[in-house]
């Protein structure tokens, strides 16, 4: 009878030892795995997604007399239908200096907060007049109340809710030759011309679009412009009427 041997079994397999790394050349970060390439090129697809969803929109205002017009609101609506214009974030300031409202005409979204500042060294009237060059406008909301003098750095102010959509002139009782106006307008985008008679929207969506306009002197509604919104667009807009010339702030 033969005996066989006992078979003596095989050690376990060791586990495949690593490959050291490879060392990377200087200044040179390390190449990202599939992973993260996939989670890059994602990241680079909603970035041109957004580029290219979005516009810029220069508008150049001008008088029937072909000057620039600035204190003219341009309001940019969707064509599609309406969009909510929601309400700003912080209260648009108007300022009591020098005789002056500053800015001469403010534009803000139905609900907005603004905030009346005094900077001069007397009192101040602000209160609600009608508008128009003839005085036909009556103000969509009535207010009057005084402003103290600033004295000592120390400025007085005091906030309104403007939540009516419409316009209204602003004055003062002390002085007469005060004025200025507020437009409250349902509009998403919203912007007031400079003294070149400009306005720059630079991120504005790609779609079709209405401009409106409107200015504190106008005795009837302006033309709408239809554009369509894509890239870089720039529109040149009349109005149906020359503005009167302000004088110059003295100092």
């Amino acid at each position: 009878m033969n005996l066989s041997r006992p078979r003596t079994l095989p050690p376990p397999l060791a586990a495949p030892a690593t490959a050291p790394a490879r060392p990377g050349r200087a200044g040179r970060a390390p190449r990202p795995g599939a992973g993260g390439r996939r989670a890059l090129l994602v990241s680079a697809l909603l970035l041109n997604v957004t580029a290219a969803s979005a516009a810029s929109l220069q508008v150049f205002v001008l008088g029937s007399d072909g000057r620039p017009a600035p204190d003219t609101a341009v309001l940019v609506l969707p064509a599609a239908g309406p969009m909510a214009a929601t309400p700003a974030a912080q209260p648009a300031v108007i300022v009591q200096k020098d005789l002056r409202f500053m800015p001469y005409l403010t534009v803000v979204p139905p609900g907005s907060l603004v905030r009346f500042v005094n900077r001069d060294s007397f009192d101040h009237h602000v209160r609600s007049v009608a508008g128009g060059p003839l005085g036909s406008v009556p103000p969509v909301k009535d207010f009057e109340f005084r402003l103290a003098a600033a004295r000592g750095g120390v400025e007085s102010s005091a906030e309104l809710k403007f939540e009516s959509p419409g316009a209204v002139a602003l004055g003062c009782h002390i002085h007469g030759s005060m004025r200025g106006h507020v437009l409250i307008a349902p509009a998403p985008y919203q912007a007031v011309t400079d003294a070149a008679g400009r306005v720059l929207f630079p991120d504005i969506p790609n779609a079709s679009a209405e401009i409106r306009l409107w200015h504190p002197d106008q005795l009837v509604e302006q033309p709408v412009r239809r554009v369509n919104l894509g890239g870089r667009v720039e529109q040149e807009l009349t109005l149906n009427f020359a503005p009167r010339r302000r004088p110059t702030p003295r100092p």
